[in-house]
């Protein structure tokens, strides 16, 4: 008796044992089906991890990981495979729920590498309802719809990456958003925002709803000769809350991955919190230590900003990419009936071009609905008649050249020629906006917002993204005509020009 009951006690813990694990086969997709088809052979040494540990695949491109609460199942892609199924890459991975089957296979179809290509890095849509959904399709959408017109020199593949907070809480929107973002033409992966959680007192739970829809929260893939790393720094603090934190995990996972990355690969960071608040980043750089430059991409901040830190061996250029909701979505309404919702230091709604070519990049902002080629304000004091209405600018002298440049930081150098002459030295300068100057004045004259719509809270914040230069006597008469250049070491590149007209004689 004894005998049978320790039997059946073994037997139960067999059972147990591989409830707690998860085993399957990464594999050739011929029919690009999903599903694994006789004569679909597997493939060997692919990485699999669950979020913790990293294993990879035998001859027969089988694997098997422990089950992790809260965790996913995925592949790390090499540079020359993708995943056959939804367009959003991450979708296609296993989140591992309890009772769910103990078993994942992935499968995989082959693509060229293209060491040349192009990353749109999208900040915080965050769409609270179907209005706002409405809002993003109206103007972000048509963008991503249209396949770039790369020219002869652009780069040959065009990826996008969702930085994050993709709804501002509204987690019943996720089907529609996985939906129409797998409609455009390019591939696509998601990052998890804090506005993306689900509200619940176990911390490993509150990434249930993403995990199910977008696959993961954490993961790393290959594209040309960049390694990319999308890490989740939302770290619960009770049923509500979060700190910028990142968990012991997922510092495992990237010491475990980053072994498998060679030296020559640039690695490239994504999470939605910026690292620059993150409380343990001194962990991650511990990790990255010797890595040379390193790129990293966040949102959050609704503005632009740009980020630098050093550490042994690393140097990490981290962009803040802004959002396509702007300041959520409010403001005045353009022409088209949408929110302008201008971000606080004078950047529209935007999103970042990125263009890979081995190891290097350059970027640019690209302002949503608007030529490419608009990449900055370029602003002349003293011809518009409001400026001496307005509070933050009545005191600003008449013929100051200012020159907002999206995306520009401390290390950018701006130079401007006017009338085709000589180019000069343009000099930083921390003053507001004058496009944010005219928003914070007709809301603190009451004249704004007006029917219908909701207030853009701008305030009274210097910019980070403005240079300007004194007009000389001469061009501050008659008509004239500016251009300006923006550029630095980390890969920005920005061009404008306008021309502007002073009456002939003082009025």
């Amino acid at each position: 008796m004894i005998k049978r009951i320790i039997i059946i006690a073994l037997a139960s813990l067999s059972c147990t044992v591989r409830a707690q694990s998860f085993s399957g086969t990464v594999f050739i997709d011929r029919n690009q089906n999903g599903v694994k088809d006789q004569g679909e052979k597997g493939i060997k040494g692919i990485l699999v991890s669950n979020g913790d540990t990293i294993v990879k695949t035998d001859r027969q491109g089988h694997y098997t990981l422990p089950y992790v609460d809260g965790g996913s199942l995925f592949p790390i892609l090499p540079a020359d495979y993708t995943m056959s199924g939804s367009r959003i890459v991450n979708a296609n991975f296993s989140y591992m729920k309890e009772g769910n089957a103990g078993t994942a296979d992935f499968a995989l179809v082959r693509k060229r590498v293209s060491n040349h290509f192009r990353l749109n890095a999208v900040g915080d849509v965050q769409v609270g309802n179907y209005q706002e959904l409405e809002y993003a399709t109206r103007t972000l959408w048509p963008e991503l719809l249209e396949p770039a017109d790369n020219g002869k020199n652009g780069p040959t593949r065009e990826i996008n990456l969702f930085l994050g907070d993709l709804v501002n809480n509204n987690l019943s929107l996720y089907d529609e958003l996985n939906t129409l973002i797998g409609q455009l033409p390019q591939q696509s992966w998601t990052v998890l925002g804090n506005h993306d959680r689900d509200v619940d007192s176990l911390a490993w739970r509150q990434t249930r709803s993403y995990d199910e829809k977008f696959g993961a929260d954490m993961y790393a893939f290959n594209e040309g000769k960049v390694h990319f790393l999308i890490l989740n720094n939302v770290y619960p603090d009770g049923a509500r809350g979060y700190k910028n934190h990142l968990s012991e995990r997922q510092l495992r996972f990237v010491e475990q991955d980053l072994r498998y990355v060679p030296a020559d690969r640039l690695v490239v960071l994504s999470m939605h919190i910026p690292i620059a608040y993150t409380d343990n980043r001194a962990d991650l750089f511990r990790l990255l230590a010797g890595r040379g430059d390193v790129l990293a991409i966040t949102a959050h901040l609704h503005q632009v900003a740009r980020f630098f830190h050093k550490a042994d061996g690393l140097r990490i250029h981290e962009l803040g990419a802004g959002a396509t909701c702007g300041f959520w979505w409010v403001g005045e309404k353009d022409a088209d009936g949408v929110p302008t919702a201008l971000q606080q230091e004078g950047t529209p709604r935007n999103y970042f071009m990125i263009d890979f070519n081995d190891r290097d990049y350059r970027l640019r902002c690209k302002a949503i609905g608007r030529d490419a080629h608009q990449q900055m304000n370029i602003y002349v004091t003293g011809i518009d008649s409001l400026d001496t209405h307005l509070r933050d600018l009545k005191d600003v002298p008449s013929g100051l050249l200012t020159m907002t440049v999206y995306g520009g930081c401390d290390s950018t150098r701006v130079r401007c020629r006017l009338d085709g002459g000589e180019w000069q030295e343009c000099q930083k300068q921390m003053m507001i906006a004058p496009n944010v100057a005219r928003i914070r004045e007709m809301n603190l004259i009451g004249q704004y917002p007006t029917l219908y719509n909701r207030v853009n809270p701008m305030r009274r914040r210097d910019s980070h993204q403005l240079w300007t230069l004194m007009l000389p006597e001469g061009c501050r008469r008659g008509a004239h005509c500016v251009e300006v250049e923006a550029v630095d070491r980390w890969g920005f590149q920005a061009t404008g020009r306008r021309s502007f007209c002073f009456p002939k004689e003082k009025q």
